[in-house]
């Protein structure tokens, strides 16, 4: 079962920082999760939420910050690191990533272009929310992995046939039946630790459940522990 370090992972260093993200693929994780927006001047950057107020204790909306005000922030819980863009992270060379894509659409291109410029079309997932921007990022390159933000149960399907690679679930939606359909139509299932208030979170007995069922990957936050009970799961 492979471990996708959610939001960077949070064993040592901020979510969602360069330095979390090294330390999670050192820590054994096969992907870091990034979630990425755009600024006032329209360049996309690394960012979960839709403000900066959680990690940098600022109100304002991403979309309302200019690069460089974006860059100039500190992280609340480590002063000495600041927020990155896109460029950054993609010149940095940390891969393998799994790009969560908040704001898709007609901005998905300038996103997959500068993957492309960096080298990095085979050393990331595309996570995507909508059907549209699956079948964009095959044409934009059919060997691109992309990831299915499925935001809802049922329309697992709909991103099968649109050649997604990988079904996202999160962990109230797993059930034998669900992954069992979605492994017969040749796809790769994921499940989001944890629900609203513990996201990244989860029980031991759930991940060894899921790795008894088949699931195919886990985004969790600490990576050490859960690398650590999964190895020495001898079932």
């Amino acid at each position: 079962m492979l471990l996708i370090a959610h939001r960077c992972g949070t064993d040592r260093y901020p979510e969602l920082s360069l330095a979390s993200s090294k330390l999670s693929l050192e820590l054994g994780a096969d992907y870091v999760e990034m979630d990425i927006r755009f600024t006032k001047d329209s360049v996309p950057v690394i960012s979960h939420d839709a403000d900066a107020l959680k990690l940098f204790g600022n109100s304002a909306k991403i979309n309302e910050l200019t690069t460089e005000q974006f860059s100039s922030l500190c992280y609340v819980d480590n002063h000495h690191l600041h927020p990155h863009t896109l460029e950054e992270v993609l010149s940095s060379g940390v891969a393998p990533i799994l790009f969560h894509i908040k704001e898709g659409g007609e901005r998905l291109t300038q996103i997959l272009e500068d993957i492309r410029k960096y080298g990095y079309e085979d050393k990331v997932m595309m996570g995507v929310m909508t059907s549209g921007d699956v079948r964009d990022v095959k044409r934009f390159n059919p060997n691109v992995q992309v990831l299915a933000f499925i935001p809802a149960k049922e329309l697992a399907s709909e991103f099968i046939e649109n050649d997604a690679d990988v079904i996202r679930l999160w962990e109230r939606w797993v059930d034998e039946e669900a992954v069992r359909q979605i492994h017969e139509a040749g796809k790769q299932v994921w499940v989001m630790a944890g629900d609203k208030g513990t996201v990244g979170y989860t029980s031991p007995e759930n991940l060894l459940v899921w790795k008894k069922i088949g699931i195919d990957g886990v985004l969790v936050d600490k990576v050490e522990e859960t690398r650590s009970l999964l190895m020495n799961d001898k079932a």
